[in-house]
C-alpha cells in the first residue's frame, strides 16, 4: 500500500457502520408507517437486530436518530439529482427543476415528514450537530443546482430556500397549509430571489 493510499476500514469499523445504518432504517420505517410516536427505542432496537445500548453508542435519543436518518434522506437526494446533472438555462430553471423533484419526495411522505419535522423543532441542544447537518445538506442541493452563476450569492440563495422548504414542510404537516403549498412556496421563493423565469408544475 501506498503512503497516499488510505487505508481500508476494519471489519470492526464496517460492523459499526452496518449497525447503524439498521438502526436508522429501522428507525425511519417505523416513523413512515406511523409517525414519530410510532418510534420507540427498544422497538427500533429489535427491528434493527442490535442491543438497546447499541442504539444509545450511536445517538443519544430519538430525536438524533431521525435527525440522522434526514441528513440521510437529503443526502441521497442531493447526490441524485446532482448525478444527473441539472438541465436548465438559468439558475431559476435549474432550481425549480431541483425544486420539483424535492417537493414531490416531501410530499409523497407526509406520515415520515411529520415524524421528520417534529425532530427538527426540538429545542434539546444534544441534537444542534444534527440540525446544522440537515441544514448544510439541503444547502448543497440549492448550491449544486445554481452551479457557478456570476452575480448569484449561491450561498445566501440556497440558505433561503431551505429556510423556506423546512418551514413550507412544517406548516403543510402541522394543518396550517394545504396539499400543494410546499411547491408553491418554493417556487414563490425562486421566483422572488433569482428571476421569474420558474416552473409551474412542482
Amino acid at each position: 500500500m501506498s503512503q497516499t493510499e488510505p487505508a481500508a476500514p476494519s471489519r470492526g469499523e464496517e460492523g459499526k457502520a452496518a449497525r447503524r445504518t439498521r438502526v436508522i432504517e429501522a428507525a425511519m420505517f417505523m416513523a413512515h408507517e406511523g409517525g414519530y410516536d410510532a418510534v420507540h427505542m427498544r422497538e427500533v432496537a429489535e427491528r434493527a437486530d442490535v442491543s438497546l445500548g447499541t442504539i444509545y453508542r450511536y445517538f443519544k435519543g430519538k430525536d438524533d436518530l431521525l435527525l440522522a436518518g434526514l441528513v440521510g434522506w437529503v443526502g441521497l437526494l442531493r447526490r441524485r439529482i446532482e448525478s444527473e446533472s441539472v438541465q436548465g438555462e438559468t439558475v431559476a430553471d435549474r432550481l425549480s427543476a431541483v425544486l420539483s423533484e424535492a417537493a414531490g419526495a416531501t410530499e409523497g411522505a407526509p406520515v415520515l415528514m411529520g415524524a421528520l419535522i417534529t425532530a427538527l423543532n426540538t429545542t434539546d441542544p444534544a441534537a444542534a450537530d444534527y440540525k446544522l447537518a440537515v441544514e448544510s445538506e439541503v444547502q448543497q442541493l440549492m448550491a449544486a443546482a445554481i452551479g457557478d452563476e456570476p452575480g448569484v450569492d449561491a450561498i445566501g440563495v440556497s440558505r433561503v430556500i431551505g429556510h423556506v422548504w423546512l418551514s413550507a414542510i412544517s406548516r403543510w404537516v402541522g394543518g396550517l397549509a394545504p396539499a400543494g403549498s410546499v411547491g408553491e412556496e418554493l417556487r414563490h421563493a425562486v421566483n422572488m430571489l433569482v428571476g421569474t423565469r420558474v416552473a409551474t408544475d412542482f
